[in-house]
């Protein structure tokens, strides 16, 4: 399953472009995103920066990284329409569109040529979907549905910032399996993600055959489509481009690879670049499905990624059926969205209990809904294997919602004992630093500002800051009550923090 989301929102301060990346233990050169070595402090302006890996531990002691699993929140959305009588969900799209959530998924039914339908809906709230009647295309004899596409295998939708008015939609479908003469992926652009108009060129001759996901990358101003690739199982392959709606790029000396067949489409595998896929330290046999990839809009160079982690069961006659097993969601990060680190192999979102809808197969979509300082995100799960035949069980499927805190997918974290880290030299921008924190009641937090030589700064001493409990999502620090720390601006400091029963989230130093 796949899908893109754009979300609206406003961060602390403009998401520029950091000017260096991944740094070494101080006073060490820090690594750019192009893995070249840049002299001096990192620059982080007024961004926020997320502690999503060890870029910001240059020095640490008893401080642990830690994925931070979401809150399932149950079914927002439940196959009660006939043209959702066999399956409902796996591509699931959102986004935030003038203040309105609008979702596309994917609905199956018995019905030829409409068996399979992307359908949408829209939310005030992220909780409650309604599901409109569009009057666009007959089913079963009337158009009181809320289908939008049809024709279309597996698809995603993304919000393009950059693209004209009539083409602010776009989608990414595979279509025409298995006609190696006309199967592939091709672009849908749409003025309001409702009425759609398919481009007549392939933008490739070769058919990923699950949810594919593509957007736009701010930070490379470029396009980049994340599709499934055998290699010689489930892979996510990666392709850039600048226009997403002519031929994407790819390595036609590769030997085509046809797990249907050779007289049908073949699937992509060392076509295009592979930037995420099992290692040794995966279970065997296991892949993993879909991209779900997000550019973090709400902070600086974080980049997500919510792989299905698919266990294969055996095939018969040891196993039921073929194909089978079992599939939850993981979590892996990145800062450039090329080269990604899974912190955890645990769920990121786990089964259900057999008695729940989610207790067989779990697909995320690519999409994140800010409200306030919760992220909502969105999955479709299923309560049958991956192998279980259509016939077993119909009208399956939920698309289900989860609950995340703003920025709160990884936290640095000190245990009762205490522990403490130090970054790197940065310079900043802004005039005070504020911490997304979670001290809770009995956990403590302090700062101090360390020059280039690793001495405290006069007045931003350990012992000069104003200790932080609770639970902040935005705390300003303070040194004996005072905030402003404009007379550091532009200088080389490093920031040293001691904590204890604590969670570190984001720091940031907003104008």
């Amino acid at each position: 399953m796949l899908v893109t989301a754009v979300a609206t929102g406003g961060t602390w301060c403009s998401l520029a472009a950091a000017q260096s990346q991944s740094p070494g233990p101080a006073p060490r050169a820090a690594a750019s995103l192009s893995g070249q070595v840049e002299k001096g402090p990192i620059d982080v302006g007024c961004r926020k920066q997320l502690m999503i890996d060890r870029r910001w531990l240059a020095d640490s002691k008893n401080i642990t990284l830690r994925m931070n699993p979401p809150v399932k929140m149950g079914p927002v959305i439940l196959p009660d329409k006939p043209w959702e009588s066999l399956d409902i969900g796996f591509c699931v799209s959102v986004v935030e569109d003038g203040g309105q959530y609008k979702m596309w998924y994917l609905a199956e039914n018995p019905t030829t040529p409409l068996r399979y339908c992307y359908c949408y809906a829209r939310s005030k709230d992220g909780v409650t979907w309604e599901k409109p009647n569009l009057g666009l295309i007959e089913y079963h004899g009337s158009k009181h549905n809320n289908i939008v596409l049809t024709g279309v295998v597996e698809t995603t939708i993304f919000l393009d910032p950059v693209a004209p008015a009539e083409a602010r939609f776009k989608a990414v479908a595979a279509m025409y399996w298995p006609d190696p003469k006309k199967a592939g992926l091709y672009v849908h652009t749409s003025p309001d993600g409702i009425h759609w108009k398919m481009s007549d060129t392939r933008v490739l001759p070769l058919l990923p055959d699950t949810a594919n996901q593509a957007f736009y990358d701010s930070r490379l101003k470029k396009y980049v489509a994340n599709i499934r690739v055998w290699a010689p199982m489930r892979k996510v392959g990666r392709v850039e481009m600048d226009d997403i709606t002519k031929p994407w790029p790819f390595d036609k000396t590769v030997k085509p690879f046809y797990i249907w067949g050779e007289g049908k489409i073949a699937v992509p595998s060392h076509e295009v670049p592979i930037m995420f896929g099992y290692d040794e330290h995966d279970p065997v046999p296991s892949d993993h499905y879909n991209a779900a990839c997000v550019q973090y809009p709400w902070a600086d160079q974080a980049y997500f990624l919510f792989p299905s982690a698919y266990r294969h069961f055996p095939d018969p006659p040891i196993g039921k059926y073929g194909n089978d097993g079992l599939v939850d969601i993981q979590m892996a990060t990145s800062r450039d969205g090329v080269k990604w680190t899974r912190l955890s192999r645990e769920p990121y979102a786990a089964l259900g209990t057999q008695d729940e809808a989610d207790c067989g197969q779990l697909y995320m979509a690519v999409g994140m809904l800010r409200r306030g300082g919760k992220i909502f995100q969105y999955y479709n799960g299923y309560q049958v294997s991956h192998g279980t035949p259509e016939n077993v069980q119909s009208r399956i499927g939920a698309i289900c919602r989860l609950e995340q805190r703003l920025d709160g997918f990884v936290s640095a974290d000190a245990n009762l004992e205490g522990g403490e880290f130090t970054t790197p030299p940065l310079v900043f921008s802004g005039t005070r630093l504020a911490l997304n924190i979670n001290a809770s009641a009995m956990g403590t937090g302090k700062i101090e500002l360390l020059d280039e030589q690793g001495h405290a700064i006069s007045g931003y001493s350990l012992g000069d800051c104003d200790e932080i409990g609770g639970n902040h999502l935005e705390k300003t620090v303070s040194w004996k009550g005072k905030t402003g720390l404009s007379s550091l601006r532009g200088r080389s400091v490093r920031l040293r923090v001691v904590a204890r029963a604590c969670k570190i989230f984001a720091f940031q130093f907003p104008e």
